[in-house]
């Protein structure tokens, strides 16, 4: 058996002629700077400052006044993004009815505010890294953010007026003292200016809605203060008095599930508990919310598409139901929803 043999500083061996073995290169001394290694670096260096300047632009879109972030964009989003403006994030449960008012209600305030400050997300249960670095000890939990660092943290629920002068005084500590966005910055969903077409209406979730029912209005504000209810109630009115907008279909939709997601009981994990008890319709359905609104429709679609063929009467109604709400939620041609809808219809007939 051979034995391949190698050598730290890649120098080979030979021998001379009185027998001794001799380096034909020598070792670099110590202390001796390795140009290559430099070099490499530098283009590591370099290739991550360009992808945080991509991240962190408009890319000719607009910049968004909320996002989400992850272990993978945090740089970006909030440490580099917070030398500009300041980065308000929100550390909060998915699921849980307290983090998705006080998101609501910052989520309209960020808007208002048209990237004075930008609002940036954390879900605590799919990114609990990131929940960790910021040192949350209960959700939901505010953090400031500028120049990298906090300046400023509060938990638990507030009031409209709280929340407004909180902001005010996280403006007032950093006026003057960040360098503000590149010039030219336009907020994604803002007009075009004068001359521009006027919207169409959207719903609270950006999507397109085309009604002139002034209710529309009205739902919106009650999504804004967090009444999923009583918005759900006038979406429920506004689609009787109009059955076959599409668009209303999917606003309805998206209530619909947010309504629900908030009234979760969150003391246990609703997916383990699915998990646990695989015939359990009722569960099955809690943990489908709670996945979707993790942001995994695939998993949270295969759960219910799994159980349908096994399940009949009442039981395949409510799966149904919960599935057609689902693909509402999706585009028409998205792979994920064309798979489902294809084994949806091979469970039912």
């Amino acid at each position: 058996m051979t034995h391949a043999h190698s050598h730290a500083h890649g120098h080979s061996h030979s021998h001379s002629h009185d027998g001794h073995r001799e380096c034909s290169t020598p070792p670099p001394p110590p202390g001796t700077v390795d140009l290559e290694q430099m070099h490499l670096k530098a283009e590591a260096e370099r290739k991550r400052k360009e992808e945080i300047a991509r991240a962190t632009s408009d890319q000719g879109e607009g910049l968004p006044p909320v996002v989400e972030v992850t272990a993978q964009n945090l740089e970006a989003e909030v440490v580099v993004r917070s030398e500009q403006v300041p980065v308000i994030v929100l550390v909060g449960a998915a699921g849980a009815a307290d983090s998705l008012r006080l998101r609501t209600e910052l989520e309209a305030m960020a808007r208002e505010a048209e990237l004075n400050w930008i609002l940036a997300w954390v879900d605590a249960d799919s990114q609990p890294q990131v929940a960790r670095a910021f040192g949350v000890q209960a959700l939901p939990t505010v953090v400031a953010v500028a120049m990298g660092s906090p300046i400023g943290m509060f938990a638990g629920e507030k009031t409209r007026d709280w929340l407004d002068q909180w902001v005010a005084q996280v403006m007032e500590a950093t006026n003057g003292r960040l360098k503000g966005l590149p010039a030219g910055t336009r907020m994604a969903g803002a007009g075009a200016g004068e001359g521009a077409q006027p919207e169409a209406p959207t719903d609270f979730f950006g999507n397109p809605v085309p009604t002139s029912d002034p209710r529309l209005e009205q739902a919106e504000e009650l999504l804004a203060e967090g009444n999923f209810d009583a918005a759900l109630s006038l979406y429920d009115a506004m689609l009787k008095s109009e059955p076959a907008n599409s668009g209303l279909k999917r606003a309805h939709a998206n209530v619909a599930f947010f309504a629900r997601a908030a009234k979760i009981d969150r003391t246990a994990d609703p997916i383990s508990l699915a998990d646990a008890a695989p015939g359990d319709v009722a569960a099955a359905l809690d943990a489908a919310d709670v996945t979707m609104l993790v942001d995994d429709p695939a998993k949270a679609l295969d759960r219910l598409l799994r159980l349908l063929p096994t399940v009949f009467g009442k039981d395949r109604e409510s799966i149904k139901e919960r599935l057609l709400e689902y693909l509402l939620l999706f585009d028409a041609a998205d792979p994920v929803a064309l798979d489902a809808r294809r084994r949806m219809a091979s469970a039912l007939f």
